[in-house]
């Protein structure tokens, strides 16, 4: 389903030039869930906006469903991930004016799909990661740990093919952190839904069913 060849990206800095992500080739089925290992600086926050589509590679290729998605124009590509795919990023990246049921709709904006029903899974969400209480609440009236729980949240209200996580769980309890690895996990098994988590957990990434390493740009298998 993912297919990457050769993926690069470069950056010039001060005259020297960083390879953030260097010569990487790997494919990944639908309905695998994965981990990506590594350490901070490694690259692997990077490699998960190439294949996002958010950052433009250096060089190499991203095929989903056979198509290069850097030969799309911006249209396309913004179609492309508001249909196939959702983000959850390493920080809740909330709407500050937008209450949470507002923000947990955002993604639906450019869809087509029936208001009442996408409403309805939204309260549905909320329940699922324990707030259905917080429908009408602003961000500045969560906690951060309740932010995080929104943007997991938000990652599913359109059914998304591919979930890409950068750090998902990054600042819940250990309690809610496998609360929320166990919706992942239902997630995968129930809508066949692809996940590529990055993360420096061994322990989120454990409970995977494959998991890869990222050290200074370079991917292998753990």
């Amino acid at each position: 389903m993912i297919e990457v060849i050769n993926l690069e990206k470069r950056y010039d800095l001060g005259g020297e030039t960083i390879k953030a992500v260097d010569n990487v080739s790997f494919t990944i089925d639908q309905g695998e869930f994965m981990a990506i290992l590594g350490h901070s600086g490694s690259g692997k926050t990077t490699l998960l906006n190439l294949l996002g589509g958010l950052t433009r590679p250096s060089g190499g290729t991203v095929r989903i469903d056979g198509q290069d998605i850097w030969e799309l124009s911006d249209n396309q590509l913004s179609a492309l991930r508001n249909e196939k795919m959702n983000f959850i990023f390493q920080f809740a990246s909330l709407i500050p004016t937008l209450n949470v049921i507002d923000n947990l709709l955002l993604p639906t904006v450019f869809g087509r799909k029936n208001s009442a029903e996408l409403h309805g899974r939204a309260l549905e969400l909320l329940d699922t990661v324990g707030l259905a209480d917080k429908a009408k609440a602003y961000p500045s009236q969560l906690s951060g740990g309740q932010q995080r729980r929104v943007a997991i949240a938000r990652a599913f209200i359109n059914q998304p093919m591919v979930v890409l996580a950068d750090e998902p769980t990054g600042d819940l309890d250990e309690e809610t952190e496998q609360e929320m690895i166990d919706l992942f996990r239902s997630m995968n098994k129930e809508h066949n839904t692809t996940f590529i988590i990055v993360t420096h957990s061994s322990h989120l990434a454990g409970q995977t069913d494959r998991q890869m390493r990222m050290t200074a740009g370079r991917l292998e298998q753990a």
